[in-house]
């Protein structure tokens, strides 16, 4: 592991603690106004223990981190009628994934690892609507998950190569 101490400091700073002290403050005022409703975390599937790639020590911990975090504060908030989830998308079309979204050879390893077909997601069309889902009254009673956005690329055993 090449990283350094404060590299990984950095990510899960960001990462992790970024989204503890923003669930924990929006908690605290929902629960100080009586307000019932939602905490929705945003995170990755790298932070699921069957996906996983060199170099994301830190990166997979903090979103792995993250799934924990939505687990505990669902339990404690879920009396209050507060719930929380957590969205774990693959990439997706954004400013940061644009130029390696726009790469010939990139789309190739996408077609070959994605078993729904890859049609250039963005986050309206990739997890807008689980968000409004999530806000709504319809979810009342989901609280605790951590809902996998990502066309089928993290199931295990998704193969490179089908003889299908």
């Amino acid at each position: 592991m090449k990283i350094t101490k404060e590299q990984w400091e950095h990510v899960l700073k960001v990462n992790l603690y970024g989204a503890w002290i923003c669930s924990k403050y929006v908690a605290l005022q929902m629960k100080a106004s009586k307000v019932e409703g939602s905490i929705i975390n945003i995170s990755s599937i790298s932070g699921l223990s069957r996906v996983q790639s060199t170099g994301s020590v830190a990166y997979s911990s903090s979103k792995a981190g993250m799934h924990a975090l939505t687990s505990v504060m669902a339990l404690e908030l879920g009396a209050y009628n507060i719930r929380v989830n957590t969205i774990a998308p693959s990439i997706f079309r954004s400013e940061i994934t644009e130029e390696l979204l726009n790469q010939k050879w990139f789309l190739g390893v996408v077609n070959k690892i994605v078993p729904l077909p890859y049609h250039k997601s963005t986050i309206e069309t990739a997890f807008l609507p689980l968000i409004q889902y999530l806000i709504d009254d319809s979810s009342k009673y989901v609280t605790g998950n951590i809902f996998i956005v990502d066309g089928g690329s993290s199931l295990a055993g998704v193969p490179l190569y089908s003889s299908l």
